[in-house]
């Protein structure tokens, strides 16, 4: 019996050995990866798992910890690298970089910005916007682009003398707050220096102006004398024709010259006009305005010239509508429009104006049947001084710069401008402006 009972342990023993031995193994194995994978989570990326105490057994799990672990580790070196680069760029950059998380601090800010508002990098990160800016529309602006992903575009002047251009772009961002369900937004703020840009563009601006300004003495009194001699040359041509053989000559001379002064009178005249517009764009306040009556006004402002070339102004049926403009700038817009067409148009033909009224905008047409305009020219007949021909706009007294004064209108006051033509089917001429009354039915789809 005892014999048999020494034979069970040690059977028994060396069944559970075994078993004991392998758990062991096992155990040590998994403390052994854990420890590892929390090095890796700490950081330490060259972490590799050798069999030290159970070789054999767990070489496969330890072959792919290792390959995972060099895998993470050139990862990282390679996002290293990447991120190293981009901070060499951010912080090399001309154009001010802000980073703001979706609670509305700042995360991230490059040298050029902190340039720009004369605030060390220091007082940024993990500060609320609205300590680091304070500026109320910029603050608003931010915290619209944060709750509601709305991208945002505009000057501000952040001092005297710097005016800077601020571009918001939401990112999406999965982080949730406490009191919002929904995913927000982070923003990246772009901020450009055009201090230089807008000073030139008035200097600019000013020395076309006083230029121009300076301009219209000489040449209201080129013009003056010349049709005093024209008066004297006719008079005396009436009295005696037959005695000065040289008469014709100087009459073409004086024509020549009375002619060009008229050019160059409304030359000065169209770049004051533009150099004004320039200096009060932003400060245009429109207002409601009825727009058949600003065709009304332009059409007999133009008519005479219009009938000299039997040339019909036909205003097609159009509903009655409110555009939102300033009515001096609209009629100039129509002035120049109608004369352009004119000037283009065959004599006994026809110049027609109608509009599209849309939801809320209202887009204008100014159609004739001239030669039309060639396709490569369709981009740059509102360009300053372009002419599409060249001899027909100078004999006609013609400016080059009745377009850019309809384009430089129209986009201050909101709206768009543009041109469809085929070469030798006429032109039209056409551009929108917001609409404001809503009592129109006769809207596509019964859209009211």
């Amino acid at each position: 019996m005892t014999t048999f009972f020494i034979g069970f342990l040690v059977g028994l023993l060396v069944m559970v050995i075994p078993f004991w031995l392998r758990a062991r193994s096992t155990k040590a194995t998994r403390q052994h990866l854990i420890d590892s994978l929390e090095a890796i989570g700490s950081g330490r990326h060259d972490v590799r798992m050798y069999p030290y105490r159970s070789p054999g057994a767990e070489m496969p799990v330890f072959d792919a910890f290792n390959r995972m672990s060099e895998h993470v580790e050139r990862t990282f070196e390679e996002m290293s690298q990447e991120r190293d680069l981009l901070r060499h760029i951010l912080q090399n950059m001309t154009t001010g970089v802000i980073y703001l998380r979706s609670d509305g601090e700042v995360q991230m800010v490059n040298e050029a910005a902190a340039r720009l508002f004369r605030r060390p990098v220091e007082q940024w990160r993990d500060r609320d916007h609205w300590t680091v800016f304070r500026n109320y529309h910029l603050g608003a602006a931010v915290d619209h682009a944060l709750l509601f992903g709305t991208p945002w575009t505009d000057e501000l002047v952040i001092r005297e003398g710097t005016t800077v251009r601020i571009r918001l772009v939401p990112i999406l961002s999965s982080a949730r707050t406490q009191n919002r369900p929904d995913h927000a937004h982070d923003v990246l703020m772009l901020v450009t220096d055009v201090s230089e840009w807008r000073r030139l563009e008035h200097m600019r601006s000013e020395f076309v102006a006083n230029v121009s300004h300076e301009l219209k003495t000489p040449i209201a009194a080129i013009r003056g004398f010349a049709e005093t001699l024209l008066d004297e040359e006719e008079e005396a041509s009436n009295a005696a024709p037959a005695q000065d053989v040289n008469h014709s000559m100087r009459q073409k001379f004086l024509r020549t010259i009375y002619d060009e002064s008229i050019r160059m009178g409304n030359l000065v005249q169209d770049l004051l006009e533009l150099s004004k517009l320039e200096a009060t764009d932003s400060r245009v306040e429109p207002i409601s305005v009825d727009l058949q009556s600003i065709v009304d006004r332009a059409f007999e402002r133009v008519r005479h010239t219009a009938t000299a070339r039997h040339i019909e102004l036909r205003l097609e049926h159009v509903p009655r509508v409110n555009v939102w403009a300033d009515p001096d700038m609209l009629l100039q817009v129509f002035l120049n429009l109608l004369a352009n067409a004119i000037h283009y148009s065959p004599d006994g033909s026809m110049v027609t104006v109608t509009w599209d009224v849309l939801i809320d905008r209202v887009k204008v047409h100014v159609r004739d049947n001239g030669s039309g305009i060639p396709k490569e020219s369709l981009n740059r007949v509102f360009e300053r001084f372009y002419r599409v021909e060249k001899h027909r706009s100078r004999a006609s007294g013609g400016t080059g710069l009745g377009l850019a004064i309809v384009k430089h209108i129209v986009t201050a006051l909101g709206g768009e401008v543009g041109v469809d033509s085929v070469e030798g089917e006429g032109s039209d001429f056409w551009f929108t402006l917001s609409r404001l009354d809503t009592n129109i039915v006769n809207l596509p789809f019964g859209i009211k």
